[in-house]
């Protein structure tokens, strides 16, 4: 009998044990805590057994409805009966905050319900039917993926004119003044505010520049203060019409591009490509994109003699970072206008406004191939991956 009990005992005291352990749980995308405002908030619970013992809110949000600005709270929640209560500030503008849910559950669906005031304004609380989950798949569903290639071995996920410095918060503005002397195009979007760099810390600016100089800019920025990585990026002009032509005659002796000698080469092609006449060949001095245009008779209304005058935007660079062996031409979406260039008087023709896409103008699937037989190149196969004949 003695044994017997001890026996039970010894259950008795490991169920007790099991029934106390201590449990974490995410909601993740809990909304309706703001009103009108918008939020990216998820709440995470500790439990022991089917107790809450502690809470922890954290809601990044935009100071007032339509503001492209965000700032972000957390708030350390403790129960008090149903309802999860606590108070804090706000991480940018530093507004008190007070939250007081209270918390319900049918099943393995939870409603919070309640208020939340943030400053001088309270907010009604409502967020229902919401899930929770594991620590190990919150952290699966909100993980972001590394998109920045410090040495990346060739451009085929990354675009050589497009960088992206991940700096810390403290120091983006200095990066940025850095920036102004370095003749680059900054992303109007990675620099703006977001959840993801008020919960991190660091914010990862995105710039283009001419691919022939990225190298020394990528080693330059890793040097500065607060910058935690550097390198490339996805972004501009893809693989999918690609040519990949040998360096020889259109670099010097020491590696440097030629550009007028390739951006005529690239011209002259382009006009047999439309059976037109060459137009002009610019090159952009900060992003390093080459823009070709050329003319042919629009065949629209040919009574009127108007001429269709056709762009197409190329990206220029090596097949990895410093690369001077080959040349790989990256093929933009082409665009056509119609132009009265006669004598006077001359028609306005508008271009097309109606935000519908327009195709590109007739022969521009023949780009790559053209351009890669006069240029002595290879095209690039987007079902293979591979560069072929």
């Amino acid at each position: 009998m003695r044994v017997l009990s001890i026996a039970a005992l010894a259950l008795a005291c490991s169920g007790f044990a099991a029934s106390a352990q201590t449990n974490v749980r995410y909601f993740n995308g809990v909304y309706g805590l703001l009103g009108d405002i918008e939020t990216d908030a998820f709440l995470k619970e500790t439990r022991q057994g089917g107790k809450v013992v502690s809470a922890e809110l954290d809601v990044c949000h935009a100071p007032s409805p339509g503001s492209p600005l965000r700032d972000r709270f957390v708030v350390a929640l403790k129960p008090q009966g149903n309802r999860l209560v606590g108070s804090g500030q706000t991480q940018e503008s530093k507004r008190p905050v007070t939250v007081d849910l209270a918390r319900s559950a049918t099943g393995n669906s939870y409603s919070f319900e309640g208020t939340v005031k943030l400053g001088d304004q309270v907010h009604k609380a409502s967020s229902d039917d919401l899930a929770d989950m594991s620590e190990k798949d919150f952290r699966e569903q909100t993980s972001v993926e590394e998109s920045i290639a410090d040495n990346p071995a060739d451009f085929r996920e990354v675009t050589p004119g497009t960088i992206a410095i991940r700096v810390a918060r403290t120091a983006m503005v200095d990066l940025l003044k850095a920036l102004r002397t370095e003749n680059v195009k900054v992303q109007g979007y990675s620099i703006a505010p977001s959840c993801e760099s008020l919960r991190r810390g660091t914010v990862d600016v995105q710039i283009d520049v001419d691919p022939e100089r990225a190298v020394d800019l990528v080693s330059k920025v890793k040097a500065m203060p607060g910058v935690t990585k550097a390198g490339w990026t996805s972004g501009g002009l893809d693989l999918n019409r690609a040519v990949r032509i040998p360096a020889g005659a259109f670099r010097d002796s020491a590696g440097k591009l030629d550009r007028q000698k390739l951006g005529d080469a690239i011209a002259a092609a382009s006009a047999k490509v439309f059976s037109a006449q060459r137009g002009s060949v610019e090159w952009d001095d900060v992003t390093g994109e080459l823009t070709v245009t050329v003319k042919r008779p629009d065949i629209t209304i040919p009574e009127l003699g108007l001429t269709e005058v056709i762009g197409i935007p190329f990206m220029i660079s090596g097949e990895k970072p410093g690369a001077k062996d080959t040349i790989v031409i990256r093929i933009g979406q082409s665009d056509g206008e119609i132009l009265d260039d006669g004598a006077v008087p001359r028609l306005t023709i508008a271009t097309n406004q109606s935000g519908e896409e327009t195709p590109e103008p007739t022969g521009s699937d023949n780009l790559q191939a053209i351009i890669a037989r006069e240029l002595k190149g290879q095209t690039w196969d987007a079902d293979k991956e591979a560069w072929s004949k």
